[in-house]
């Protein structure tokens, strides 16, 4: 009987995948729970396996070829940067993600960093918690409708930020390279240059997937091109931004303050890291896809995803031609 693995369940430890399980059960394949933390045991769990569901686990090429039954790879989030989908592609192994299941989730925290940075919120409570009581503490606050926000990225989920954040008066810009004018003129967005948006932009937010293109894209050039006192928000990926150029551009006080909720190297446990001990950074832990309905709507389209490669269709979240 057809076969689906979930890899790396460990990742959701409260999760019963009960609507995998329904799924798959009612389309009639076997669905399977591992906690694989190695290349041998996701070979060893997986080797029967027609799709495999993975959340970080690195997929490559010793895995792909160590499979040889598998159709396809199906990504347990928005990213797919743990899989080689070149191999995929060698293979004829179809990777697929789920680029929509938490559209409202991530720019809903990409609004409250927004929020937060630009009145201070747990600056001030920092500050307050050590015994001081002053008003004037940190950087200068200014109005929202006297702020221009840049978007770096205009995909689904800079389109849903652009959206909830465009009543609060701020003017926003953004860069994306890979979308026609149609797309900007549909949704009402000024279109910018990269260079226009970093000497522009007061708050500059990330919403590109990493790809080799994209690491550092925000680096200490980047960086002395933006202007003095930006804020940065990451809730894409970590690598976009240089955790050595962002500490030092915090610290001279070129970048008045950052919020991220993807780092570089996740997860961090020292509690004396480098963004820790800068006072006017913010950091949560990959949260922004993290509430009970996108959860729910993950666990599901995932093994629909799953379902329609063992049916024999094209997935319609692929990313790769097999």
């Amino acid at each position: 009987m057809k076969k689906y693995c979930m890899l790396d369940a460990h990742v959701y430890p409260d999760s019963d995948f009960h609507q995998e399980k329904e799924i798959l059960e009612k389309a009639g394949y076997t669905f399977e729970i591992g906690n694989c933390r190695t290349a041998e045991e996701i070979i060893e769990f997986a080797k029967d396996a027609e799709v495999i569901g993975d959340v970080y686990l690195p997929i490559t090429e010793e895995i792909l070829s160590s499979l040889p039954n598998l159709k396809g790879v199906v990504r347990y989030g928005v990213g797919y940067d743990v899989v080689d989908v070149e191999a995929c592609t060698r293979h004829h192994v179809y990777c697929c993600n789920q680029p929509d299941y938490c559209l409202e989730d991530v720019a809903s925290l990409t609004l409250a960093m927004l929020l937060d940075l630009t009145r201070k919120v747990t600056f001030f409570d920092r500050s307050c918690r050590r015994g001081e009581w002053n008003v004037a503490y940190g950087y200068p606050p200014h109005r929202l409708s006297e702020l221009t926000l840049g978007l770096i990225g205009f995909g689904n989920i800079a389109r849903t930020t652009y959206h909830m954040i465009k009543p609060l008066g701020c003017r926003i810009i953004a860069y994306d390279p890979f979308l026609p004018d149609t797309v900007f003129a549909e949704n009402g967005c000024e279109r910018v240059s990269l260079e226009e948006l970093y000497a522009c932009a007061d708050v500059i937010s990330v919403h590109v997937p990493h790809t080799p293109s994209t690491y550092h894209l925000i680096d200490d050039k980047a960086i002395a091109q933006m202007k003095d006192g930006v804020m940065l928000i990451n809730t894409a990926r970590g690598p976009i931004i240089s955790q050595d150029a962002l500490v030092a551009g915090c610290r001279s006080g070129k970048i008045a303050a950052a919020a991220l909720d993807v780092v570089e190297k996740e997860p961090i446990h020292d509690v004396n890291h480098p963004l820790y001990e800068c006072g006017n950074i913010i950091v949560t832990p990959h949260v922004a896809y993290n509430t009970v309905e996108a959860a729910d709507a993950l666990h599901c389209r995932c093994a629909e995803t799953a379902v329609s490669i063992m049916n024999g269709e094209v997935p319609r979240t692929r990313v790769n031609m097999r």
